[in-house]
Formats: C-alpha cells, structure tokens, sequence
C-alpha cells in the first residue's frame, strides 16, 4: 500500500525528520506531537514569555493548544480532522498535566470522541515538554463513519461526556485504555486483594477485573475475546509481568494478540498497577483475525508475533532479545564500555527481525506506518535514531518517542511498536 507522508510548514529545520502524519489507504497517522514542530522542540508561544511566566493562560493549555492544532492541521492536509480520529494516546510526564489538556481536547474533539489512553512517563524527547499525544484517524470519503459504542455494563468516567469506550469504523474496533476503577471510589473491593491475608494477588485481581470490562465492552461492540487483534499493557511495576500473565493467558487460550508490555511512572487512578487498551474486529465480519505463521523470536510471554486483521498489521513489541535473554551485540562490555553502541545493535535487530515480520505477512518494513520508540534512558536514542533514519529517510513512519521507568529484559534498552498497512 502506497504510503503519503505529511509534512507541515516550519519557521526552521529541526533537529529529526519527522513527519507530522503518515496516509496508507484510509487510515492517517499522526506522530507524536508536542508543544512545539514535529521533530524539534518547544515553541515560542508555547514558552511564553520567561520574564512573565505566570503572566496569561496557563502554559499546558498553550501546549495543549499547539499539540491539537497541529495534528488537525496535518489530517486536513491528509483528506481528514480529529473529528474523525479513532485511536488516540497521550503521554504526560505528571498527572497535573491533564486536566488542562482535556479542557482543549474537549473544544477540539466532539463526541463521539477516539477511544483513548493516557499514563505518565518520565520524559519526552522535548526539553520542558509535558504531553505528547499520537492520533490514529480515517479519511471519511474512504472508509464507514465511525460509531462510538457504549455499555451499561462497564465503569465510565463520571465527567466523560462524549466518552467512547469502544470506537468502531466497519469491521475495526478500538478500545480506550481501562484500569481497574469503577470511577466512583476508586480500586474497587472486587479488583483488590485484602491486605489483612496472605491470600490474592494484586495485578492479578486488578488484571482480571479489566480483563472483564473489555469482554463486555467487546461484546457492545459486537466482537470478543478471540477476536482481539492488537494490545498494549502498561504497568506500574514491569516485576508483575508473570502474575499479570497468568489472568492473560486464561483470558486468551489460543491465538492471542499481539502485544507490548510497557513500565509506566503513573496512571489515572490512585493505586491503579495496570491499564490496557486493545484493537479487534468484529465477529463475523468481513474483516477476520490472522495470526501470521513466522519462525522469527517469539516475544516475550504470551503473544503472537504479527497479527493481521484486513489492511492493519499488527507486530508486537520488540526487543533485542531471543530465548537466551538479550542478544550478544546488546550486552555492553563492562571492562570496556565505551566502545560501540548498545543501543544502536538493539535497533538494527529489532528492525531486521520487524522486516523479517513483515514479510511473513507479505509485506515490506516499507509498510510500517506508525510505531513508537520507547527508551530506558533517552540519551540512548540518537544512536538509535541514526539507524532508524538510515533505514527509512523520508519515508519514517509516523513516530512517537519516549522514556519509559524499566523494561522487561535485562540488558535491553530498546522497544519498537510498530503498526503496517497492506494494500
């Protein structure tokens, strides 16, 4: 599928090239955009005046501003708008940072509004940058118009007016992240483990009383379980993995999605330790799951390599890792460290094992489209990067970048989501 890059207008090169969205065929990617150009860093207006810092609006709603203003500028160049927005995920480097940027988003976005996500992380690419936000959207004139879908049945935020737990273009659904609230007190008695007994696990209750909401939310939407193509799970702390794997693999006995699991520094409810968002498709639809047949490494824990469902291919997160732990190359030499890069033979395995996905499926990694890039510690990403960009030039994905608390592998520093298009 032939991919069109977005490029808006700059005052000034800036340090990336990054572009601003990614079309292939119906569906528009926007990268992740911060207070200032894509790829650069903050913008003046966004600063404000450092002489008078507290002098007019407050500076997360002028970067909440910025950061819609822009991806509606690229998907207008793109054949749509955020009106048409499906997916949408926002990284906040502290929770006080979201109340303003959902007061924009709610001028910004009407109902029914992308199915959405939001966790914190410790840092972004953008000095002094607070939220970053990815957007995966439709061109209107070639695809169904979306419905937002809703159910009695599963807990909803008590001021998300035009809130869509499910958001469904055709045979496609997405879900918004959910956490184990009932948005009323908090972690309710049901997802809790007593702490007065020995009895229970936590992830693992809070892992199941999600687990549950998404099968009713499915289900509203007029698909299941088995039929879930694509998941990413955040985690308060990346040590709970094996527990949290034992409700997942009862939940998905065979065939499961693709996935990546993630560490993040803070959720949206207090002693929240999860929250997961999914893609599926609808049961009996036109549009059928395929998990790909491939010998490439599996990823860690319970998950297909490459998951299809029509013209969204799904690979699930990547390290550089096989059975034995990380690979040789990663594994810096602590008696003589400062040769060679780690992070730099990280990212070239884990774009070869994606090309070798890729074509498991048919495609090329020209076909990637959208995929975020996720660091232990950002100073790691420009040799990172410089092998990205070698790869792909001007035909980058659209691309998300950010720090992240921990990851699963010992030695690996590296994560890479990443989304194709087949034509």
């Amino acid at each position: 599928m032939p991919k069109k890059s977005i490029w808006l207008p700059t005052s000034s090169a800036t340090p990336l090239r990054i572009p601003n969205a990614v079309k292939a065929g119906p569906w528009v990617f926007a990268s992740g955009t911060m207070g200032g150009p894509v790829g650069g860093g903050l913008a003046p207006e966004v600063r404000g005046n450092p002489n008078l810092p507290l002098a007019g609006e407050a500076r997360g709603i002028r970067e909440a501003r910025y950061i819609l203003t822009t991806i509606d500028a690229a998907f207008k160049a793109a054949g749509t708008s955020v009106a048409h927005g499906v997916w949408l995920n926002q990284f906040v480097t502290a929770r006080q940072h979201v109340d303003p940027y959902h007061e924009i988003r709610r001028d910004f976005i009407k109902p029914p509004r992308p199915a959405s996500t939001t966790v914190a992380q410790p840092a972004l690419l953008a000095r002094d940058a607070t939220v970053q936000v990815d957007m995966v959207a439709f061109d209107p004139t070639l695809a169904p118009a979306k419905e937002g879908i809703t159910s009695d049945e599963i807990p909803q935020p008590l001021s998300g007016a035009g809130y869509s737990p499910v958001v469904r273009v055709g045979d496609h659904l997405f879900l918004a992240g959910q956490m184990a609230t009932d948005f009323r007190t908090g972690i309710p008695p049901e997802a809790q483990a007593n702490p007065i007994f020995w009895e229970g696990s936590p992830i693992r209750r809070q892992t199941e009383f999600i687990l549950q909401n998404l099968a009713r939310a499915l289900a509203a939407g007029g698909s299941s379980m088995k039929d879930v193509v694509k998941a990413q799970v955040w985690l308060a702390d990346i040590a709970d993995l094996p527990r949290f794997e034992d409700a997942w693999r009862a939940a998905f006995p065979e065939n499961p999605p693709a996935r990546t699991v993630l560490a993040a520094s803070d959720f949206g409810v207090v002693g929240g330790l999860i929250e997961i968002n999914v893609i599926a498709v609808r049961t009996g639809g036109k549009v059928r799951k395929e998990v790909i047949p491939t010998t490439c490494p599996v990823p860690l824990g319970h998950a297909s390599p490459v998951v299809r469902a029509g013209d969204l291919v799904f690979l699930s997160g990547l390290c550089a890792a096989d059975g034995a732990g990380a690979i040789p190359a990663a594994r810096v030499d602590s008696g003589f460290p400062y040769a060679g890069s780690s992070s730099r033979a990280q990212t070239e395995w884990i774009l070869a094992q994606a090309e070798a996905l890729c074509r498991a499926a048919g495609l090329g990694l020209d076909a990637v489209t959208r995929q975020q890039l996720f660091y232990s510690d950002l100073r790691e990403f420009d040799a990172s990067w410089q092998s990205i960009a070698a790869r792909h030039g001007d035909a980058m994905p659209a691309t998300s970048v950010l720090q992240v608390p921990a990851m699963p592998i010992p030695g690996c520093g590296v994560t890479m989501d990443m989304w194709a298009v087949a034509g």
